[in-house]
């Protein structure tokens, strides 16, 4: 984003982005690449700056600010490694920030401040081997129940998967209504029932895992 764009503000965050990036971040990324190790050191510097909570309520163990600067911290971080910018935007702008906008009061305050804090890593669970990310088009079913839902099915491609400690599932209470009948499922992945599998032979930001799920009559409350 060009400088002459930016707030004061959001110039001292770029600043303070980017010489983290290029002092811990842009060193390591070769190796990691090479490697196809999750940069767990990475994570931890991003968390130590706060930036795990960007776009969060301090309510919620956040640390505030807009989308806008969220879109500076990533820009920034993609210059050093494309591996880490991804686990982070799909960590924050997928999992942590959909539960922070639209979970239930419980359902924030149990499991948006720890992934705020980065002492958990999200992972948002939607694209299937029959659909794509075709929301309208997917297969995986969330039986309601009494206590919660079941959910059956499988997922594919799933960054932040294997390192994951929270999913958030897309899934469909009626497959009849595609995408009228879809559910957004906040799931432990120590949940019985949850498979992953990590695939492997990523031509590029290996660092970054990606990951097949499968849902095998797990209870979800």
């Amino acid at each position: 984003m060009p400088e002459m764009m930016l707030s004061e503000e959001e110039l001292l965050l770029k600043k303070t982005v980017r010489e983290f990036t290029d002092r811990e971040v842009a060193p390591r990324a070769a190796e990691y690449d090479e490697s196809s190790e999750f940069p767990w050191d990475n994570m931890r510097g991003l968390a130590a700056l706060g930036l795990f909570g960007l776009t969060i309520d301090e309510e919620y163990g956040g640390s505030g600010g807009t989308n806008r600067q969220l879109a500076i911290v990533n820009e920034e971080i993609a210059r050093g490694c494309a591996a880490t910018s991804v686990i982070y935007i799909a960590h924050l702008s997928l999992c942590a920030q959909f539960i922070h906008l639209f979970g239930t009061e419980g359902q924030k305050q149990r499991f948006v401040p720890p992934l705020a804090k980065g002492e958990k890593i999200g992972a948002f669970a939607l694209t299937e081997p029959g659909g794509g990310s075709d929301a309208g088009a997917l297969k995986t079913t969330a039986t309601k129940t009494n206590g919660g839902y079941v959910l059956n099915g499988t997922k594919l491609f799933i960054t932040n998967a294997v390192e994951a400690d929270t999913f958030l599932v897309v899934a469909s209470h009626d497959l009849s209504l595609r995408t009228r009948g879809i559910d957004a499922l906040v799931v432990e992945a120590d949940t019985p029932g949850i498979t992953v599998n990590p695939q492997h032979g990523k031509m590029g930001m290996r660092a970054s895992s990606t990951a097949e799920i499968v849902f095998e009559n797990c209870a979800v409350d």
